[in-house]
């Protein structure tokens, strides 16, 4: 039997009016917006749909899955949306995507239109560990993947996530088999789950490797060319500069690069270097550089196909984390460590 607008309203306590104004006229100043959400949510939840072709009806659009990152013009965030739209476009969703460019409120912001536009399922790399605005996508039930990154309040949440510890961790560790003692760090914000982990890799090797942590070796960014440079100015002027470098972030190098251009600096002549991400022109630069390589097209395809899954009803109500593991890609910009 066809669910009618009574039967909303019933579920809904509210008049069939009401529920028709909302179904079938889109947003409406004189009625709540919280009254607004809970009647599309029950039409969505009974399987209603309207016979009139209704523009701005959330109920007369494709299915659409919310696709919501921190900076789209980062490369790896790039890649992650191609491999997702193609999986998610082979079941028939379309993807909306949204670029925080790592300001909270703009995500804040993304996620209440998504809401309004009563998306099927959320993908997203939150802005910040400590804040999470995806309560509204829990509390109405609408499937939550974090992708590449996690929220400290969510971490039970499903997620599909690279080891970043582990990553990390061999990449310092390389450096200290090849005899390095002065390890630098350029590490993304704190604020950011990847950041956090890659830290807590870094220290570990150390640690193994009975290697006090000096402080001043560790340099934090933003996961841009200018914060990259910046941080590699901060580690080169050190009285004791470090003889290697740990980058933790493909975009950072970019600029880490950069600095070490402007001072004449060859790799790894005057300094080993490792980068976290291993961009097509890693390869291409001289020397080659020696990488952390993340299973982009991996954490893209899982992370669609698990929000896909939850959906579709398929998936599992508990928590899945899905963790996949980095590789160490040894090439030419690291060499063992000589006394000057």
């Amino acid at each position: 039997m066809a669910v009618t607008l009574k039967d909303i309203a019933k579920r809904a306590g509210v008049s069939a009016t009401t529920v028709s104004l909302v179904l079938n006229q889109g947003s409406n100043s004189r009625i709540s917006e919280d009254t607004q959400n809970k009647i599309l949510h029950i039409a969505k939840e009974l399987g209603y749909h309207s016979s009139k072709a209704v523009p701005n009806s959330p109920l007369t659009v494709p299915p659409a899955i919310g696709l919501v990152f921190t900076d789209i013009t980062n490369p790896f965030f790039t890649a992650l949306a191609g491999v997702i739209e193609d999986v998610a476009s082979r079941y028939g969703y379309n993807i909306i995507l949204c670029n925080t460019q790592r300001n909270l409120k703009k995500e804040q912001e993304y996620l209440h239109v998504l809401i309004r536009r009563r998306i099927d399922g959320l993908i997203i790399a939150p802005v910040d560990v400590q804040e999470s605005n995806v309560e509204d996508f829990i509390a109405q039930n609408i499937p939550v993947v974090f992708i590449d990154r996690f929220i400290s309040s969510q971490r039970k949440r499903h997620a599909v996530l690279v080891d970043n510890v582990k990553g990390a961790f061999v990449a310092t560790e390389h450096l200290l088999s090849l005899g390095h003692r002065r390890i630098g760090i350029i590490n993304g914000r704190r604020n950011v789950s990847t950041g956090q982990d890659r830290l807590t890799g870094y220290i570990d090797a150390l640690q193994t490797y009975a290697v006090s942590v000096d402080e001043d070796l560790v340099a934090d960014g933003l996961f841009t060319v200018e914060e990259g440079q910046e941080a590699t100015k901060i580690l080169l002027d050190l009285s004791r500069p470090p003889t290697a470098i740990f980058c933790s972030g493909g975009v950072m190098t970019v600029g880490a690069l950069l600095e070490m251009k402007d001072r004449g600096m060859t790799l790894p002549r005057d300094l080993s270097f490792i980068s976290f991400d291993d961009e097509k022109w890693c390869t291409l630069i001289d020397p080659p550089l020696t990488v952390v390589a993340q299973p982009t097209n991996t954490i893209g395809a899982e992370a669609a196909q698990m929000v896909i899954q939850l959906i579709q009803g398929w998936g599992t109500e508990e928590s899945q984390q899905i963790v996949l593991e980095p590789q160490l890609i040894i090439r030419e910009s690291c060499a063992p460590y000589m006394e000057n």
